[in-house]
């Protein structure tokens, strides 16, 4: 039995506990080149055409600035379960987009939309 946890939370901590490792992985060589990371940001639910959405930024954390560089949307609600391909998939795009703005923001930060499922 889990206490003090919405409905929302522990679904939303085990999309993190899924994505976060694929971040890090995935931007494991831009780390050591710019010193920088890849970061989930904070979510907001959103309504949409598609229904109620989650949506967050990926961020660049590190240095003297940080920036969305991609906008990630949770369609359908969120699970316990997550696609682990999808999500790392997810992580690469964010991190191709992040290599072109390795030290400044993009002219329109999370510009980058992807999706989920």
């Amino acid at each position: 039995m889990m206490l003090n946890k919405s409905p929302d939370e522990v679904p939303w901590n085990s999309l993190l506990r899924t994505l976060e490792p694929a971040l890090k992985r995935i931007s494991r060589r831009f780390r050591q080149q710019h010193r920088r990371t890849l970061a989930v940001g904070s979510p907001a639910r959103v309504a949409s055409e598609r229904g109620d959405a989650i949506r967050f930024p990926i961020e660049v954390h590190g240095g003297d600035r940080e920036y969305a560089v991609a906008t990630v949307y949770v369609y359908g609600g969120l699970k316990r379960f997550y696609d682990e391909g999808r999500l790392e998939q997810i992580a690469r795009d964010a991190m191709t987009e992040a290599e072109k703005y390795p030290t400044e923001p993009p002219a329109k930060p999370g510009a980058l939309i992807l999706n989920y499922p």
